[in-house]
């Protein structure tokens, strides 16, 4: 059997921990999305996707989940890209979303939102403890290294650059880093109510 199945019923299916991710994620769950509008990316055994939120798809999650009003409207007038990492490789991959390049077609930096950025605006805003916690858990990690066929996914934010922008994800690869770069871009995203015509 190799090593990226499992059997069951006499059936094979491929990459079970990304089809896992897949349903434990719940933007991708509770909010679909048509396959037009998530890209997914393949380069030297590693899976990436990426998908951008609508203002209306991140009211609807964070209202389920009991966040507060003035929450809810300081998340709408962000973007939130929501992307998904598989490590198909025999090595770990670094996952570090602050080495990534978030441009406009212009060539303009876009600017990302940190954790920490975060948490001081909840601090401001006076959100619950319980709603960071749960907003904690909806973000990609600062920092994570991913070992051989093991997934990672949740949002990242930006500041809504005006027209279209792409997104340059960087994974440095080996346990020293040493290793191969594994790139990926995705071009002509849109952020606020457009964001559903991303193809």
């Amino acid at each position: 059997m190799k090593k990226n199945y499992f059997s069951l019923k006499g059936k094979k299916v491929k990459r079970l921990a990304w089809v896992t991710w897949l349903v434990l994620v719940g933007w991708l769950v509770t909010m679909p999305i048509h396959a037009a509008e998530r890209g997914v990316y393949k380069s030297n055994g590693v899976i990436f996707s990426i998908s951008v939120r609508t203002p209306e798809q991140i009211r609807a999650f964070y209202i389920a989940r009991g966040f507060p009003e003035a929450a809810i409207r300081e998340l709408e007038s962000k973007c939130l890209l929501t992307a998904g990492v598989l490590n198909g490789t025999n090595d770990i991959l670094w996952l570090e979303p602050s080495k990534w390049r978030f441009t406009t077609n212009d060539g303009e930096k876009v600017t990302r939102i940190s954790r920490d950025e975060w948490n001081t605006r909840w601090t401001q805003l006076d959100v619950p403890l319980a709603s960071r916690a749960t907003f904690g858990w909806t973000q990609l990690p600062e920092s994570r290294g991913l070992l051989a066929d093991e997934t990672v996914g949740g949002n990242i934010a930006i500041i809504p650059p005006a027209g279209p922008f792409s997104v340059e994800a960087v994974f440095e690869t080996g346990e020293g880093r040493h290793g191969p770069l594994v790139k990926f871009k995705a071009s002509d995203l849109k952020c606020g109510p457009q964001a559903g015509d991303n193809k």
